[in-house]
C-alpha cells in the first residue's frame, strides 16, 4: 500500500511540475483574458489552499503513520507550510484574500528556499552548517522515496511551495 501511495504522490508531483511549467508559459504568453485564465484567477486561493492542506496532511501521514522521521530542514518547511492551510482556508471561506495573500506569499517564499536548499543537497551542494539538530538526528539527505529519477519528499515539498506561489501570484493580479 505504501508503494502505491508513493507512486501516486510522485506521479502527482510530476504532473504538478508540468502544470507549473505550462501554467507559467501560458500566463506569460497568452495576453487575452480567456476562460482558463478567468477560472484559475477566480479559484486561485482555493487551489493554493488545497495544495497547502494536502501538503500538511501528507507530511503528517508520512511521519505519523508511515514513521518517516523528518529531518531538521523538513521541520523548517513544515513551519512555513502548516500555517498556510489555516491562512488560505480562512481567506477562501471568509473572502478576505488581500491580506492573506501577502502573509502567505512571505511564508511560501521562505519555505520554498528551505525546500530548494534541501533539494540542492541531494545533488551535491555544499552543506551550510550541520543539518542534524537537537530536534532530530536524521540526515537531511536521507532518501525515503526516489521515483521517476527525481521525485523525493523534498521535491514534493518544493513543488507544493512553487504551486502555492503560482496561485498566489495569480490571486495578486486579481
Amino acid at each position: 500500500m505504501v508503494e502505491i501511495i508513493n507512486k501516486l504522490l510522485s506521479l502527482a508531483t510530476v504532473f504538478a511540475d508540468l502544470f507549473l511549467i505550462l501554467g507559467v508559459l501560458y500566463f506569460w504568453l497568452q495576453k487575452e483574458n480567456d476562460q482558463i485564465k478567468k477560472f484559475l484567477t477566480k479559484n486561485s486561493i482555493l487551489f493554493a489552499w488545497i495544495v497547502a492542506l494536502s501538503a500538511t496532511l501528507l507530511s503528517l501521514y508520512y511521519s505519523n503513520i508511515l514513521g518517516f522521521e523528518p529531518c531538521s530542514l523538513c521541520w523548517w518547511q513544515r513551519v512555513f507550510i502548516y500555517p498556510q492551510a489555516i491562512i488560505l482556508g480562512m481567506a477562501y471561506f471568509k473572502k478576505e484574500k488581500i491580506e492573506a495573500v501577502k502573509y502567505s506569499y512571505v511564508l511560501t517564499i521562505i519555505g520554498a528556499l528551505f525546500a530548494l536548499y534541501q533539494n540542492a543537497l541531494y545533488y551535491g551542494a555544499p552543506q551550510i552548517g550541520s543539518c542534524d539538530s537537537s530536534i532530530t538526528a536524521i540526515s537531511c539527505t536521507k532518501l525515503y522515496i526516489l521515483e521517476f529519477g527525481y521525485v523525493t519528499i523534498p521535491m514534493m515539498s518544493l513543488t507544493a511551495f512553487l504551486l502555492i506561489i503560482f496561485f498566489l501570484k495569480i490571486a495578486k493580479k486579481k
